[in-house]
């Protein structure tokens, strides 16, 4: 089919507003699901309070705060070891005694604890106190988060091939199966292991469905429109962090705000009946009755009712799924070929894994501050949606990439470097808001400076692959909040601080984008970079 005649139906298809915005709904609402999953960690993981479990004192039914007076160093109520007592000679004597002959007698070693006890009458039940992820294992509460990020890593790799062989909607439709299942599993399971496992589903499922999802209303819509849709498609993720702290309020302990946040999943059964499939894979692959049928039939078929022939599929979409991943990588490596080109690439790289890694380390963060994280999380919804909307087309519409890409920056980073100077509460909790603002616009800048700075035959493998590497950010914020921030709490925002100003500097070396033809060559490329470099000794 003609490009053009294509453009021209989709043109009329989406003057039908009431189908327009149908459409979106059925593509961008699973962000919903995506959002309160890898942000229920907060909830899920907790941070309660716990003292080594001393069976003795146990059971002589000694409350938690008798077995740290006599028990744990410094009176800690989250200490990783204990005091070598006899517990049972202490058990026998009570409590008074013996707080009496601890103060009198000399304090033993120091020994480490065997098991704990936790505080669930303030958080209830959460992952930590259902598999004793403190001390040692603390690590392995971070990768309960992990786990989600990597499932999504894996899943936009996957599904990226996946979906141009057997159809945007086939992806969409497994993925959302997949969340209706592994969701509410990971409520029912008891072994830690299993619940990684099902965990990194969860990721998959989100992944597949986001950019299925993205993909079908971006082929299904034209550039006027699209502009728009895409800055409104990620509201989704704002308006499930809106409703996390609600179902995290409601609910006792973690397996049933896992249940909460799940079970609504199969709403997606809807969704599967009624989303399109992009009429432009159809037409590469010769259904052009089926894409009569969604975007017209007049603009498949002449006037004599005969069927007009597709183009030749690109040769790469006959190739098995494991040749066209050898054909990716010979792309990615090409994005390296020259010094220009691996410069750009790696500051695109630098600017995603930062925006990823101070998006998440933000959100996970509320246990490293004193301030309420039902609140604190509800405010991070809430302010994402005019980052993601108001903001960056504001900025967009009267100044440059590359110069709104630094002032976000630059502002982010001053917002959470400014944390380590004020007092605990609001005050914080503004900072960290202004932050999360700013970076959530940060993205909506970033991948529209990606997909201008380097030439068609290099872009599409430019975004993907910045997309991958922002993945890495999401994986390393959780270890920085638990682990980092448990050293010292403002750790983990001044590192994002720095690593924000930084980015900002680096900007500085890529060329401005905007009002520039879209480059299609590496040759155009590097004319643009001999014009500029021209340009700038006639200035001097």
């Amino acid at each position: 089919m003609d490009p053009v005649t294509l453009e021209n139906a989709l043109e009329k298809k989406c003057k039908n507003h009431l189908w327009l915005v149908w459409l979106f709904f059925l593509t961008s609402t699973p962000g919903i699901f995506n959002s309160m999953h890898i942000t229920s960690y907060v909830f899920l993981g907790g941070d309660p309070l716990f003292v080594c479990r001393i069976p003795e004192l146990v059971k002589a039914n000694w409350t938690m705060e008798q077995i740290i007076e006599i028990s744990s160093p410094g009176l800690k109520k989250q200490s990783c070891v204990k005091y070598n007592w006899n517990y049972t000679y202490l058990s026998e004597m009570g409590f008074d005694q013996a707080r009496h002959y601890c103060n009198q007698t000399k304090k033993p070693e120091v020994i480490e604890c065997n098991g704990y006890i936790f505080d669930e009458e303030s958080e209830g039940q959460t992952i930590v106190s259902q598999w004793d992820l403190v001390c040692d294992n603390l690590p392995l509460r971070s990768t309960a988060q992990v786990a989600v990020a990597v499932g999504k890593f894996f899943g936009a790799f996957i599904f990226g091939l996946f979906a141009d062989r057997f159809g945007r909607k086939k992806i969409f439709t497994f993925c959302c199966l997949l969340y209706m299942v592994a969701g509410p599993a990971g409520a029912l399971a008891n072994d830690y292991v299993l619940f990684i496992i099902l965990r990194i589903l969860v990721g998959v499922a989100g992944s597949g469905v986001y950019e299925a999802g993205y993909t079908i209303l971006s082929e299904l819509t034209v550039k006027h429109y699209r502009a728009y849709l895409g800055c409104l498609y990620n509201v989704s993720y704002s308006i499930g962090l809106i409703f996390l702290p609600l179902a995290a309020y409601f609910t006792n302990n973690w397996q049933q705000l896992q249940l909460a946040i799940s079970i609504p999943t199969i709403v997606l059964l809807l969704h599967c009946w009624y989303l399109p499939e992009s009429p432009r894979w159809l037409i590469t692959r010769g259904k052009l009755d089926k894409a009569s049928v969604i975007i017209g039939s007049k603009c498949c078929i002449d006037s004599e009712g005969n069927v007009d022939q597709p183009k030749p599929v690109h040769e790469n979409q006959n190739h098995p799924c494991y040749k066209r991943a050898i054909i990716f990588l010979k792309n990615y490596f090409m994005l390296f070929s020259t010094f220009e080109l691996t410069k750009r690439i790696l500051i695109c790289y630098f600017g995603w894994f930062v925006g990823n890694l101070y998006y998440y380390v933000i959100a996970l963060n509320g246990t490293n501050f004193t301030v309420n994280e039902y609140l604190y999380v509800g405010l991070n919804g809430i302010c994402e949606i005019p980052g993601y909307t108001i903001l960056p087309l504001v900025m967009l519409t009267y100044y440059g990439r590359r110069s709104s890409g630094i002032a976000l920056f630059t502002v982010s980073g001053i917002a959470v470097l400014a944390i380590m100077f004020i007092p605990q509460g609001w005050p914080i909790m503004t900072m960290a808001m202004i932050g999360r603002l700013t970076v959530s616009a940060v993205f909506s800048v970033i991948i529209l400076q990606t997909s201008e700075l380097f030439p068609t035959e290099h872009r599409n493998t430019a975004v993907g692959s910045s997309l991958t590497v922002a993945q890495f950010g999401t994986i390393a914020a959780p270890y920085i909040v638990d682990i980092l921030g448990k050293k010292i709490w403002w750790i983990p925002t001044t590192l994002c601080g720095i690593l924000s100003l930084l980015c900002a500097f680096v900007l500085f070396f890529v060329p401005e984008t905007r009002d520039t033809p879209m480059l299609d060559t590496l040759s155009e490329m590097n004319q643009e970079k001999k014009s500029a470099s021209n340009d700038t000794e006639l200035a001097s």
